[in-house]
């Protein structure tokens, strides 16, 4: 019916992105920067909703208390 669908011979390793061929797959090791760097790639819409979920925090009733009890125990 349809023509085989070729196979990849690369994949990107779920820990760090990297490619590898299938046939070094048991042989890959993770470089750790690229590790980190692949991680925070990964949570990057989490991260860039921190500041939003600081600043909303620090809006509320607990957040405003906490801030007015740093600064009174910074400067007692």
């Amino acid at each position: 019916m349809f023509p085989s669908v070729p196979q990849p011979r690369h994949l990107p390793c779920p820990e760090c992105g990297e490619s590898v061929a299938l046939e070094l797959r048991e042989l890959h090791a993770c470089e750790e920067e690229r590790w980190a760097t692949y991680q925070l790639f990964q949570l990057r819409d989490e991260i860039a909703e921190l500041d939003g979920q600081v600043a909303r925090y620090l809006d509320s009733p607990r957040g405003r208390f906490e801030l007015w009890d740093a600064a009174r125990r910074r400067l007692g």
